[in-house]
């Protein structure tokens, strides 16, 4: 009884972090997800291949009540920790459970690259961490011409999942150095690692919420 009792105390401590779930990650490891980049993963032999142009969904599954949230892309097949093409500037999660961006868009002028049919990258959400530093998860994908946008059935918004735009300040400063609620860590906390931003914000949309504009402010409305 006693193991049992301890096991369900700690069990809301192990599903405390986030899980990439789309793109394919490369896996979740919750003692190695504070290590950059990638959670301290390997690459995967399975690249999940994606239009040459247009959008990608990002899904996740969010573990902890309010968390900041970021996507970042590393072009080449070993990208090394050059995670320095920001997709999507950080913003707020508040919610449990489900959570998806239906279409996190690229192009060449934000990837600063021709895209070529076959060309591999690597994406890269990371969050702020518990209690500080930040979270990793990663995503090996592949650019191909002849895959065509689909939304995938993990893409969906649980109830209670909303989702805040940060300020410019905020939103300019990278997940790993923020908290939850968009104030950057302690000035005695190191970060595992920060990750330089270039390219324009994209427009954050969730599933069945249509596009945040950059004038709306507030939480977007939940499901």
């Amino acid at each position: 009884m006693k193991f049992s009792l301890l096991s369900l105390a700690l069990a809301p401590l192990a599903a405390a972090h986030f899980h990439l779930q789309y793109p394919e990650s490369r896996g979740f490891d919750e003692n190695t997800m504070a290590q950059f980049p990638c959670g301290g993963l390997s690459q995967s032999a399975n690249r999940t291949k994606v239009p040459i142009s247009g959008s990608l969904p990002v899904s996740l599954r969010m573990g902890h009540s309010r968390t900041a949230v970021e996507v970042l892309l590393a072009l080449g097949t070993n990208p090394g920790d050059n995670y320095n093409v920001t997709l999507v500037h950080t913003f707020q999660i508040n919610g449990l459970g489900q959570f998806c961006l239906p279409h996190v868009d690229f192009n060449e002028k934000l990837l600063g690259v021709n895209l070529t049919d076959g060309m591999n990258a690597t994406l890269q959400v990371q969050s702020n961490g518990d209690p500080t530093g930040g979270l990793y998860a990663c995503a090996d994908i592949q650019f191909d011409s002849s895959v065509k946008y689909e939304q995938p059935s993990v893409c969906t918004n649980g109830s209670g999942i909303a989702a805040t735009p940060f300020p410019s300040a905020a939103a300019q400063r990278n997940a790993n150095e923020s908290t939850g609620t968009g104030e950057a860590q302690g000035s005695g906390t190191s970060s595992s690692s920060s990750s330089t931003s270039s390219g324009a914000a994209v427009p954050l949309q969730t599933a069945a919420w249509g596009v945040l504009g950059a004038a709306l402010a507030g939480s977007l409305a939940v499901l």
